[in-house]
């Protein structure tokens, strides 16, 4: 799957879900570098894109960090 069908299947994601997870991108879209693919759509100037930092502590009291990603499409304006 080449780069821009990647970029393409998370934005899909995050318009159906909300937002997406570098996790979520890994197991559920098949994506092997879901982070490098964030960056590229954050860095052409065609997506806005947040996250913010997410975390729990398990059982154990040991914190989880994870990112979540909102991605949106710039519309272009005529």
């Amino acid at each position: 799957m080449d780069k821009a069908t990647q970029r393409m299947r998370i934005l899909a994601y995050c318009e159906k879900h909300g937002s997406i997870t570098i996790r979520e991108a890994f197991t559920k879209l098949d994506i092997n570098s879901p982070s490098k693919r964030i960056s590229e759509m954050r860095s052409c100037g065609k997506y806005i894109v947040n996250s913010v930092e997410e975390c729990r502590v398990d059982d154990d009291g040991k914190v989880k960090r994870w990112k979540r990603y909102f991605i949106k499409e710039i519309e272009n304006e005529q």
